[in-house]
């Protein structure tokens, strides 16, 4: 071993720190997590001040007495920077950051006025709605605190619309009712509606919880020290929190240690606009909230009522529609009627919010990776912190994620009792995740010597089980001490969690979740892929490496998609779809001519028929199985199937049928589906198949002059021909050729489409002629005949564009028309299969402008093709010589004659006919990849099917000397 391996072997944190990671967050960004602050509360100023806080505790119940100036001599300094964003002021003091933070919302101040002061540069007193005052005395440089004064005076003017929608918000807020009624003496004051256990008790006995002291205890608080919208957080509110909270108020400190608060109250009225918009509506996340709701805390009594499941239904079912990204996930129907307990619907479904975005981002996604990660995290803390019970675990194959997983997706909910597991969530949602992974290793401290004894998963559940049922009794029921014996379980568990795994910190996790995040990512993207490509619709085209490549090219088309989060739709939308087809489809390429509006238009017309086609759900939106099944119609090597398809796009009322203007349209999209090839950007497989033959006449001659002047045979062998290297191609040459063939096409296309077409009024036509019997003479008649004859013609020769007279051309039609080219019959059977790229990654195409040379270069690298027509030719020239010095020793000829006995009628084989046959034999669409692939010669059996019927089971042709 190395000696850098011995000492990372030796000092594992050399991983750690090499590995350091820090979430890549401007300051803004940090800022607004840290105080849990909404979207968009970034930070327009700060200052360094001290801030004096003067809490109205001198006045009397009435209210009337002012502060005195002796009161706010006393007031405690605190030295600081304050803050300013569009909605808050916050102040942290510099000390320790933590023994006094004041998150102020600008709505609840009511006044703010300069105060004299000769120590400071300049000073604010802020007199706030409660009659609190806190004066604000700024240190520096005069016009940096006048420049933050204008930006205060300009955003208190921004937000007197929202300081009017201040008193309806107070009262929801527990808080406020507590100092309504016991310092105002307000006695008609009602209190605020609150979650379940008003109406249905709360959790635990509020005797043994000690209720009303700890109640007392927070009504001093909020008197001294602000409430709500105006708190100021100091050692002595971490400390009441980790006591106890009472369960009246827990609800408001819940949100007002997430800042679910904020948002509350920055979106009033939103969250019953969303029950009321999307009443109704249905959607995958609403079936799924349907079957777990009865399912959720059932041991609670609100949950076995119509009262419960209906409020847990609406933050749901509120939830899903506003994210829909999340939608519903199994657990999150548990820790929503955790919250309802001790919250309202309104307040619950904000509080949610900040769970799912701040505190346990990607626990409830579609593929739950944060849950995911965290385990591996927690196995990480276990292995380090606790190495001998790793090592167990390890050695006796027990699976940890199996009990803990549902410890943190249930945020402890369902492991332990209610009035336990709620402690857990106080404090949670105070000190943020980290509290998850220190209760978590407490847990598995306390039972450490249970669990060395499991040989199983079983027992290890059955230990822990049994641990979280007794946590009310005593920890040292044996103890002689009275004090040891009072503890109990779950006070054990509080201080061996917050105590001796204090250590754990959030930059251990953010650190300990980068070394994971890639092998989770990875692997959820892995199981993702493999499940979706076993419940694809079947194929007959496409091959399994095919449907592999279809599916990156799919979800990396999706940019917003995120598969190993499950975030944003997976759905693609047309725009994508064209970028999709693009990185495949030689003919969806981006090309020169997209910068004319007419071709595209034209092309747009003819992806955005292709895209319907393949909607099937009529949802404006396509699917990976709509895409691979759609690729799977046009990736078809059948020739007919191909034709068939291509003809039932425009087929849109599906008679069988296409009219003028669909056979127009028809013709456009030939026209764009061969323009890459019609431009010379790429070349089909007669083009090839010409520069191989020019190539090897060439080659031919060469080779024949050669051995001609040394006098030697003509029997050349394979491995005697070679391609030379400096031959050259004449480009333009063939990518005019190829550019003339498919122009030809086109046009013959259009005019066979109208010359073949059927007529839909025929017996109409059939009546221009008439030939009944008429009273006239003889030559009138004729002449009437003559010109309904030429009437007739003329209106049948425009009949194609004449709309009284509609045509229509059929599929059996179509079809003839298509096999009747052999550049559209080719593009048809080969061309356009072998332009779809399913079977090989995304690439750049850098050489689309020089196709034709690509293809020589490949001509010339892989000259067998070639070389065997050389062969063939240069045996075709010596096999003639050699039967031309046999004609001359013989004195006979050698020529092809037609054996007449074998017929008796010639005559009906005109001569029409036979050039006709003879053409169509010697046509060079058959080659010998046709013979090798063992397809049928269709133009020669055409061929065959053109001779008079009495010709076409004889042999035409044979050889005589």
């Amino acid at each position: 071993m190395s000696f850098f391996a011995s000492l990372r072997e030796k000092a594992p944190f050399l991983d750690r720190i090499s590995e350091t990671f820090t979430p890549v967050l401007t300051r803004d960004e940090k800022f607004k997590l840290e105080y849990k602050l909404p979207k968009g509360e970034n930070i327009l100023d700060d200052i360094n001040a001290d801030l004096s806080f003067l809490h109205p505790s001198t006045r009397s119940r009435n209210g009337k007495s002012p502060v005195s100036p002796k009161a706010q001599q006393m007031a405690v300094v605190f030295s600081g920077k304050v803050y300013l964003t569009p909605h808050f002021i916050l102040f942290k003091d510099i000390f320790d950051q933590s023994s006094c933070v004041l998150i102020l919302n600008i709505s609840t101040i009511k006044r703010v006025e300069r105060s004299p002061s000769a120590s400071y540069s300049c000073a604010l007193l802020v007199t706030l709605y409660s009659g609190t005052q806190i004066l604000f005395q700024f240190i520096g440089l005069k016009y940096r605190s006048e420049q933050f004064c204008e930006l205060l005076k300009a955003k208190l003017r921004e937000n007197i619309p929202n300081a009017k929608t201040l008193p309806k918000f107070l009262d929801t807020c527990y808080s406020e009712f507590l100092i309504r009624k016991n310092i105002l003496g307000l006695k008609d004051t009602q209190p605020p509606r609150a979650g379940l256990g008003q109406q249905f008790k709360y959790p635990g006995n509020p005797v043994l919880a000690r209720e009303k002291a700890k109640l007392r205890l927070w009504f001093e608080y909020f008197r001294e020290n602000g409430r709500h919208l105006s708190l100021m957080k100091n050692p002595t509110f971490h400390k009441l929190i980790r006591v106890g909270v009472p369960n009246r108020l827990r609800g408001e400190i819940w949100e007002l240690c997430s800042g679910s608060i904020y948002l509350r109250y920055a979106n009033p009225g939103e969250y019953e606009k969303l029950l009321i918009d999307n009443k109704g509506k249905p959607s995958q996340a609403v079936d799924e909230i349907e079957k777990d709701l009865k399912r959720s805390l059932p041991e609670y009594s609100a949950y076995q009522t119509e009262n419960g499941i209906q409020r847990l239904r609406n933050v749901l079912t509120a939830y899903s529609w506003k994210n829909p990204d999340v939608g519903y996930c199994q657990a999150m129907n548990i820790v929503v009627a955790g919250l309802l307990i001790f919250m309202s619907e309104e307040q619950a479904f904000w509080c949610l919010n900040n769970l799912c975005d701040i505190y346990i981002p990607g626990y409830y996604s579609k593929t739950m990776y944060g849950t995911l990660l965290d385990q591996k995290v927690f196995e990480a803390f276990v292995d380090e912190k606790l190495p001998v019970l790793w090592e167990y675990i390890v050695k006796h194959d027990i699976q940890l994620s199996i009990i803990s997983l549902p410890w943190f997706l249930s945020l402890f909910f369902t492991s332990m009792p209610l009035e336990y597991a709620v402690r857990i969530m106080d404090i949670f949602f105070m000190n943020g995740p980290k509290s998850l992974f220190q209760v978590a290793l407490a847990v598995l401290k306390i039972n450490s010597d249970d669990i060395l004894q499991a040989d199983d998963d079983g027992m290890f559940i059955a230990i822990i089980k049994n641990y979280f049922q007794t946590l009310d009794q005593s920890a040292h029921p044996d103890s002689p001490d009275m004090k040891y014996r009072q503890i109990t379980k779950f006070q054990e568990l509080l201080v061996t969690a917050f105590k001796e795994f204090n250590v754990i910190t959030e930059q251990m996790i953010y650190q300990e979740r980068s070394r994971h995040e890639k092998t989770i990512f990875q692997n959820i993207e892995t199981f993702v892929k493999r499940t979706q490509l076993r419940h694809m619709p079947r194929t007959f085209h496409l091959t399994d490496d095919n449907l592999s490549n279809i599916y990156d090219i799919y979800y990396n088309s999706i940019e917003s998609h995120k598969i190993s989060m499950g975030t944003g739709s997976s759905n693609m939308n047309f725009d994508i779809f064209v970028q999709f087809l693009s990185k495949i489809c030689d003919w969806c390429k981006p090309c020169e001519r997209d910068s004319d509006p007419a071709f595209r238009k034209q092309k747009s017309g003819f992806l955005r028929r292709l895209f319907d086609d393949w909607d099937t759900a009529s949802i404006g939106e396509l699917t990976l199985n709509d895409v691979v099944s759609g690729l799977d119609k046009l990736v078809t090597p059948d020739l007919l199937e191909s034709i068939n398809y291509f003809f039932s796009l425009y087929d849109s009322d599906n008679d069988g049928e296409l009219h003028r203007e669909e056979v127009l349209q028809l013709s456009e999209g030939l026209l764009l589906l061969t323009e890459p090839w019609k431009s010379g950007r790429y070349v089909d497989l007669l083009t090839k198949k010409s520069i191989e033959d020019d190539i090897a006449e060439n080659i031919a001659k060469e080779k024949i002059i050669e051995e001609t002047n040394n006098g030697d045979s003509a029997d050349i062998s394979m491995e005697q021909i070679e391609l030379p290297t400096g031959v050259t191609v004449d480009e333009e040459k063939y990518r005019a050729e190829q550019a003339e063939r498919y122009l030809k096409a086109a046009s013959n296309f259009l005019q066979r489409s109208f010359e073949y077409a059927q007529s839909l009024d025929i017996a109409e036509e059939v009546d221009l002629i008439d030939l009944s019997d008429s009273d006239d003479g003889e030559t009138n008649q004729e002449d009437k005949l003559q010109k309904k004859k030429k009437k007739y013609e003329s209106i049948k020769a425009n009949a194609a564009l004449d709309p009284t007279h509609p045509k229509v051309i059929d599929l059996a039609t179509f079809r003839m028309i298509i096999l009747a080219d052999e550049t559209y019959e080719l593009f048809f059977a080969k061309t356009f299969r072998l332009s779809i790229h399913v079977d090989e990654s995304v690439q750049s195409d850098n050489n689309k402008n020089n196709a034709l040379r690509g293809m020589f270069d490949g001509i010339l690298a892989d000259g067998r093709r070639v070389a065997e027509q050389v062969r063939r030719r240069v045996d075709s020239v010596a096999t003639r010589n050699s039967m031309s010095s046999v004609d001359s020793q013989t004195g006979g000829s050698l020529q092809a004659t037609v054996n007449t006995d074998k017929y008796d009628d010639m005559d009906d084989f005109t001569s029409d006919q036979q050039l006709e046959h003879e053409e169509l034999l010697n046509n060079p669409w058959v080659d010998v990849d046709d013979a090798v692939d063992g397809k049928e010669p269709v133009r020669q059996e055409r061929a065959i099917q053109a001779l008079p019927p009495q010709l076409a089971d004889h042999d035409l042709i044979e050889f005589e000397a």
